[in-house]
């Protein structure tokens, strides 16, 4: 079956552009075709958000600088969260409504979940250790529960195919908000975790204030202790594993594959997410500055206002960006360094997805922005790079899939 559509392609000259491009026209359905929208079979995650079905696949679709295919890896996963792609191929993902870890081995989905993960309230993200082929360490996190407040738990454990072993909690927080959560090893071996400050300002926890980890990118030693280079250490009135502030939800972050700088998603309220690169000691301004605008529409506060850091890029209307990844493979050759970011939702507008993909030039100063894959109409939880070097998608649905995106030559 071939489809082609060409996705959205907007060239800026600037970082971010208050007035999206359109996407190209829908074509009409031939007669007697229902058009389909939201599945009445399929029961929703949340009231109006997904259950768009998944399209016939594998299909063709076409991008700016290649031809894409499409493809089922595996599906019947519900609401998935992170997706880890093990370098055999095997995959991982973990799911943050049922607390387990799910295993794709040769592209088929195993029942029954990993056994060993230990009581928790929500997981969220999955990665591996950098010395995986001789450690098997996987790392994960998650929120946990203890009496009324929700402290923040990293560990970690030995993956054995099945099951894990030797769990150990390496650093546990104190009160903080089971929002979402995505981490990433940087190239000298500390872990940056992202803590959801999705609720603002409340008489407990200011993303703002450097007591607590609520809003906050933490950075912490792979043994879950504190590195001595952290920008706050040695201040009493500062918590030592504080990397950056002043955060929103934040549901991507990756090392650039040069730099080793942490480049990290972030989401508006209503509008204005963005692209921050992390700088050590940052504040992002979340809830009082930013790029769109409050939930009830009113106006943020300047993002340009002194001493705050400001974003590389920015989209509005928002995209609800999730998953962040610098594609390094040579299976898609035109899209070599460029940053991909999944998108679950555009402009509040149920079913309007796709892929983000922006190019830079050798200053990280935007040349190109294309939206990819708009005609799924799934919600991109996450996106990854195999060691076959294709890209791999993660939609959040009821009915959620590992995708593949291979190229037409």
């Amino acid at each position: 079956m071939l489809v082609r559509s060409r996705a959205t392609l907007t060239l800026f000259v600037v970082l971010f552009t208050l007035v999206p491009t359109a996407g190209a026209q829908a074509q009409d359905a031939p007669t007697g075709q229902q058009v389909r929208g939201p599945s009445d079979e399929i029961v929703l995650g949340r009231t109006g958000r997904g259950g768009f079905p998944l399209p016939e696949l594998p299909a063709v679709f076409e991008t700016y600088e290649h031809l894409v295919r499409v493809s089922v890896v595996a599906r019947g996963i519900d609401r998935p969260w992170s997706l880890l792609i093990l370098p055999d191929g095997d995959m991982l993902v973990s799911q943050r409504y049922s607390n387990e870890i799910r295993v794709i081995r040769g592209g088929t989905l195993d029942p029954t979940p990993l056994s060993g993960l230990p009581e928790m309230e929500r997981l969220f993200d999955i990665v591996m250790h950098p010395d995986w082929d001789q450690n098997r360490l996987l790392y994960f996190d998650f929120a946990k529960q203890v009496g009324e407040e929700t402290h923040m738990v990293l560990a970690r454990a030995r993956y054995e195919g099945d099951r894990l072993t030797n769990v150990e909690e390496l650093y546990e927080s104190g009160p903080a908000f089971a929002g979402g959560s995505r981490m990433a090893f940087a190239p000298d071996g500390t872990i940056y975790i992202t803590v959801s400050g999705v609720r603002g300002r409340t008489e407990e926890m200011d993303p703002r204030t450097l007591d607590t980890v609520y809003g906050k990118v933490i950075r912490l030693n792979d043994d879950g202790s504190v590195p001595v280079d952290n920008p706050f250490v040695g201040r009493a009135d500062a918590l030592p594993e504080i990397y950056t502030y002043g955060h929103r939800d934040h549901f991507g972050i990756a090392p650039h594959p040069v730099t080793g700088e942490m480049f990290h998603t972030e989401l508006g309220p209503y509008g204005g997410d963005k692209i921050n690169v992390l700088a050590p000691g940052g504040d992002y301004g979340w809830p009082d500055y930013g790029y769109g605008r409050n939930n009830d529409s009113s106006p943020m506060g300047n993002p340009n206002t002194p001493g705050l850091e400001q974003a590389l890029l920015v989209w509005i209307p928002g995209i609800t960006p999730s998953g962040l990844l610098f594609y390094t493979g040579d299976a898609f050759p035109a899209w070599k360094d460029n940053l991909m970011v999944g998108s679950v939702v555009r402009g509040r507008t149920n079913g309007a997805t796709g892929v983000e993909r922006v190019r830079f030039n050798d200053r990280m100063w935007e040349t190109r922005r294309e939206t990819i894959l708009p005609e799924l109409r799934q919600r991109i939880r996450d996106v990854r790079q195999g060691p076959d070097g294709l890209i791999y998608l993660l939609t959040e649905e009821v009915d959620g899939a590992v995708l593949r995106l291979e190229p037409v030559r």
